[in-house]
């Protein structure tokens, strides 16, 4: 191991020793089950603000938009903005109703909605699974630097996972939005030292010897692909369950409303940063694999230190992004299926309610382990996973609360049609043209048809 890997493994454990310092602080804002999932209320403006930017800044805009840069040029940058936009929509549409309602999670919204208990848990083992995928892809970045340092990626990607199950079971949702600040105030810092760096030693002259005319071009594929960037990461705003969980968390309405829009300013002037740490690694090594260009720039090119922080602010946002994930997937097994339909009628129990949150956590861990095993692209995973819950709960929930008219039958409805027709084009059963969005189009048909049709049902049955 040489010097310059010794130096950036030394900051990385520094750093991280300090981000399970904070775990440790985080533990007196978790002392109900409830406190665990809300952070006790203590969402200030920064809190908010800094969570936002950690879900997406790391392994999403950063390592994801580094690989697409590399892959793709300029044209990379379209899932960044993607991101920036579900930010938007997020505070446009939901935000002052799920913070005066109070909900935790998207089947909190549609129980209050539709009543029953059907749709509640479809969305709640949907959402629970989505989890599942975003915490998958957040632990093979993990897997991945370990195998571009010449250690065994599984190994890496078990470690990983025994950090961030560790750090979710300890800190709760206070620790993850203070562990999100931290990391992104660092990688916001570093990444536009890292890109001065880059320019000053000619990186805009060999990118533009190097790499083709197209890796210039905004959009330099087909408008599928764009869509399949941009399309599912900005729509999951409207059905994000940690933007929920971040609402709640804040302290006032005013944070609750404006943490998401400042976010999305400030992703949106960073968004392009990393895609062109990508466009210059891959003018270096045009035959390097785009998976591991990111980190092959930072191991050997970049100044240690600023290496060590950008790759220690990574495997942060790891941390930060899957203790948020394995949360919300929580609240779903804890909230939405054992309070609300195994045990809705018996008493709250701490001391069992920790105990499921546990082992729900666990399991989600261990089964997004094995999944990261599988992947080495990170935004395609992202992009799958964002595009089951979108085609699954983004009609039903947008539509029962802003249309009067919505049932549960519809609900229901759409969620089966968007779910079916995203899986039936995942295993190649058939195939869908702009598949990350198209079948939401069919879902909203279904939907508005099937409510209609049973309106009179439920008058009848209300007389």
């Amino acid at each position: 191991m040489n010097s310059r890997v010794t130096i950036i493994l030394v900051i990385m454990a520094i750093y991280l020793a300090g981000m399970l310092w904070i775990g440790l602080k985080g533990r007196k804002y978790s002392e109900t089950n409830k406190d665990f999932m809300t952070a006790a209320k203590q969402g200030s403006m920064l809190l908010v603000v800094g969570s936002y930017l950690g879900s997406h800044l790391g392994n999403g805009v950063v390592v994801g938009g580094a690989q697409y840069g590399a892959l793709y040029g300029i044209g990379g940058l379209w899932y960044g903005a993607g991101a920036a936009l579900s930010f938007v929509l997020f505070a446009l549409v939901m935000s002052k109703i799920v913070y005066k309602k109070g909900y935790l999670t998207l089947p909190d919204v549609l129980s209050d909605r539709y009543g029953g208990k059907v749709v509640s848990v479809l969305i709640a083992i949907l959402h629970y699974s989505t989890m599942i995928a975003i915490c998958a892809g957040q632990i093979m970045a993990g897997r991945l630097l370990f195998e571009y340092v010449g250690l065994p990626g599984t190994a890496g990607a078990a470690i990983t996972f025994i950090i961030v199950i560790g750090y979710s079971t300890m800190s709760g949702l206070w620790g993850v939005l203070m562990t999100d600040v931290v990391q992104s105030s660092i990688i916001f810092v570093v990444t536009i030292v890292g890109v001065i760096w880059i320019f000053a030693q000619g990186g805009w002259s060999v990118m533009t010897a190097n790499l083709p005319a197209t890796s210039f071009q905004i959009m330099p594929f087909n408008a599928e692909t764009m869509i399949m960037m941009f399309g599912p990461s900005a729509l999951f705003g409207l059905t994000s369950a940690t933007a929920f969980q971040r609402t709640v968390a804040s302290k006032t309405m005013k944070i609750a409303f404006w943490a998401p829009i400042i976010a999305s300013v400030l992703v949106v002037a960073y968004a392009a940063l990393p895609v062109l740490m990508g466009m210059y690694g891959h003018a270096l090594w045009p035959e390097a694999d785009t998976s591991i260009v990111f980190f092959k720039l930072l191991m050997e090119k970049m100044p240690p230190v600023m290496a060590g922080l950008m790759v220690a602010c990574i495997c942060a946002a790891v941390m930060s992004t899957c203790d948020g994930g394995l949360i919300a997937g929580s609240a779903n097994i804890v909230n939405d299926i054992y309070l609300k339909v195994i045990n809705p009628d018996g008493e709250a129990d701490q001391k069992k309610l920790s105990t499921i949150t546990t082992v729900s956590t666990l399991v989600m861990g261990i089964l997004a382990l094995l999944i990261s095993l599988q992947f080495t692209n990170l935004i395609p995973l992202l992009s799958l996973a964002y595009s089951l819950i979108n085609a699954g709960a983004l009609i039903m929930i947008v539509g029962g609360v802003f249309w009067k008219k919505a049932t549960k039958e519809g609900a229901i409805a759409s969620f089966i049609v968007g779910v079916g027709l995203t899986l039936l084009n995942s295993f190649k059963i058939i195939v869908i043209p702009y598949a990350s969005v198209l079948p939401l189009l069919p879902a909203l048909a279904v939907f508005i048809i099937v409510s209609l049709i049973t309106q009179p049902k439920r008058a009848a049955t209300t007389e």
